[in-house]
């Protein structure tokens, strides 16, 4: 088709060059080169045609496609003979149409560049375009330029994916949450209806990682979003609000039971087994509920009370859920208030230490000390070590609070060395958290150099519960930890059944036996025969005993007929502070405190 009708060329080029000529303030001796106006009306212009990745249109102002230039004729929605001539409604979808007939008018009535963008399906593919209409009053005629931003709006649809959505699972993330949480909130007031938010946290969810990788648990988190997602309505959100936290909320609750019978159903299909590249892993989880407008009308209450009680059914044994109550509140502030407490505690160095003496039952002599921490607040009130230390656990402090006992025992160790005490062996706790620490062993070994303690001095003690997690983070710290001749004793034996392959397979040396096996004996039969039986499996596999909670001369005379068990209680002694524990070491006297123990 003839392109003469293609922008008045000359017309408009005249007339710019008028203007350009007649507003300038040039120098009367000076006179600019003349540009041949052949090649200002075709080649200048069709090579910036070439030059430019635009199409360019010529339309008049009804919407009747006169010309067009560019080179990118695969961006065309039909081929050119379609449209030359056509009105735009004969060419382009009916809506897109009515949009670029609107743009002409309002560029026809003003001196405003009217853009706007759209979307085409382009040889299968779709495409984002933008359209840019100036008008051309003196000629009927505007010129539109198109462009084709796909790559920019793909690359804007990722950032506001980014921005809103769970990289790993493809789930609303938090920012999302609180919009969408925002908007529920205000349709159940407008429709007076009732809505349910749920938070929900994977139980265990560390060990999956600790044992299988970090790989193995991102699959599992996109597994149990699967399966969450299945299980819930479509107009229910469901939102990745952090490592193994989820949330939900649901809309339009027929009653309070319903928040149950929904997580009744989350809880079963999160129990089923998931198959991790041939493994297969078993999970449970806690879940916290919260109700507008029985618990708050705020969405941010509302997602903390259900964050509340999330914990609280996690505090209770976990995989379960819990309603939210007021009384949680009251529980999570004097919570939040115990663990600044104890982080302050930890920074100015204000916990305290006790060691409880562990004596040889056969000569009555004292063989070593456990450290024990303690925390006497300044308002007066002691807090029990069970309590704190859970707290530790839960505040992420564990590794604080060990590495203080550790350094404080080493300390104290170092003062009994040098006023020539030997108070044996110095044992330790140490919790999951420390023995998953990489650095651990590389700050024992400056910790032992800087107090000057021979490393047979000193026992770690772990819990036998901790060494059936199979962690293999743990144990390479404890192999570390023995490569540096630091005595390992498993704590509380016979609680969890540890595997006797896994205790021959590290050099552990002592056995403490759980003092819940002391309770009945020698009274009760059955529990003396399996204490027994605890005592000849530390010695078959050439392990010194420590029997722990003896409480009583009965116990003690029990124990020193086994001939070779350590005893460590009441009976003998409670936790001593350092002094009391130098005045021991000083003293003879504590061989006649055990002359009942003694044989005949």
């Amino acid at each position: 088709p003839p392109r003469s009708t293609l922008f008045p060329y000359t017309t408009l080029f005249r007339s710019a060059n008028t203007r350009n000529h007649q507003n300038a303030r040039q120098p009367a001796a000076v006179t600019l080169p003349r540009i041949p106006a052949p090649y200002l009306q075709v080649d200048f212009l069709n090579a910036l045609f070439e030059a430019m990745p635009d199409l360019y249109f010529l339309l008049t102002l009804d919407g009747v496609i006169e010309d067009f230039r560019g080179r990118q004729l695969d961006q065309l929605f039909v081929p050119p003979e379609a449209f030359l001539g056509r009105h735009v409604a004969e060419v382009l979808p009916e809506e897109l149409a009515a949009q670029f007939v609107q743009a002409l008018a309002e560029a026809g009535h003003s001196n405003d560049v009217i853009s706007f963008e759209y979307q085409l399906s382009v040889r299968g593919a779709k495409a984002w375009f933008e359209a840019r209409i100036t008008a051309l009053p003196d000629h009927q005629q505007a010129v539109c330029v198109v462009r084709n931003f796909t790559e920019l709006h793909e690359a804007r649809q990722q950032l506001e994916s980014m921005a809103h959505y769970d990289a790993l699972t493809g789930l609303a993330n938090r920012a999302l949450l609180d919009k969408l949480l925002e908007q529920s909130v205000r349709s159940a007031r407008r429709n007076n209806q009732r809505m349910g938010v749920m938070f929900i946290d994977l139980d265990r969810f560390k060990d999956v990682n600790d044992t299988l990788g970090h790989a193995a648990g991102d699959r599992l988190l996109q597994l149990a979003s699967e399966r969450l997602q299945g299980t819930l309505r479509e107009s229910d959100t469901l939102a990745r609000v952090g490592g193994d936290e989820f949330v939900v909320v649901l809309d339009d609750l027929e009653s309070i039971d319903s928040a149950s019978g929904v997580a009744r159903k989350l809880m079963d299909d999160l129990c089923a087994p998931f198959d991790l590249a041939g493994t297969e892993v078993v999970i449970s989880c806690s879940i916290g509920i919260s109700i507008f407008p029985d618990d708050a009308e705020s969405a941010s209450r509302l997602l903390s009370y259900a964050d509340t009680a999330m914990y609280r059914a996690k505090q209770q044994g976990r995989n379960d859920w819990r309603f939210y109550t007021a009384d949680m509140t009251r529980a999570a502030v004097e919570h939040l208030a115990l663990v600044e407490a104890l982080r302050t505690a930890l920074d100015e160095n204000s916990l305290t230490q006790l060691y409880q003496p562990q004596y040889d039952c056969d000569t009555g002599l004292p063989v070593g000390v456990e450290a024990l921490a303690r925390w006497a607040r300044p308002e007066g009130d002691n807090i029990g070590p069970r309590r704190f230390i859970t707290l530790a656990e839960q505040a992420g402090l564990a590794r604080r609070l060990d590495r203080w006992s550790l350094e404080a025992a080493c300390k104290q160790l170092h003062s009994w060395l040098q006023e020539e005490h030997d108070p044996g062996r110095v044992s330790v706790n140490l919790s999951i958290h420390s023995l998953t620490d990489e650095t651990l062993p590389e700050a024992m070994e400056v910790v032992l150099r800087e107090y000057a303690i021979p490393p047979h001095h000193l026992q770690i003690e772990v819990k036998e519960l901790t060494l059936l997690s199979e962690r293999s983070a743990a144990r390479n710290c404890l192999q570390a930890l023995i490569d540096l001749g630091i005595d390992i004793a498993v704590d509380d034996f016979g609680s969890g059944y540890a595997a006797l392959e896994y205790l021959r397979a590290l050099p552990v040396t002592t056995l403490k036996i759980d003092a819940a096996f002391m309770h009945g004996v020698p009274a009760d039969e059955e529990q003396t025969i399996i204490t027994n039986t605890v005592i000849a499996m530390g010695r078959a596999l050439g392990m010194s005993v420590v029997a722990k909670g003896i409480e009583s001369a009965e116990q003690a005379d029990f124990i020193r007929h086994q001939h070779g068990v350590q005893g460590q209680g009441y009976y003998f002694s409670r936790p001593l502070n350092p002094e009391q524990v130098g005045a021991l070491l000083r003293s003879e006297e504590h061989t006649s405190e055990l002359q009942s123990l003694r044989p005949s």
